[in-house]
């Protein structure tokens, strides 16, 4: 799954639900074992306003983030 603007945005209209669903896939699959273990918050709407807000640059930081830390989990 190539996650970009488009994909993001493409997520936030899912419901709550399904979008926790999708993150804790991506956290799973990233092997962030600590963040696929959370709860689902009972109120999405911060997550998705940072996930909203976030620039092409942002999200492909964040993602070589998750690919070379996955050592600390």
């Amino acid at each position: 799954m190539k996650i970009d603007k488009k994909t993001i945005d493409l997520l936030l209209k899912l419901n709550d639900d399904q979008l926790w669903s999708a993150i804790m896939h991506v956290a799973k699959k990233s092997g962030k074992t600590s963040i696929s273990q959370m709860e689902k918050p009972k109120d999405m709407t911060k997550i998705r306003s940072l996930l909203s807000s976030l620039t092409e640059e942002q999200i492909n930081q964040a993602l070589k983030m998750f690919k070379g830390d996955n050592k600390n989990e």
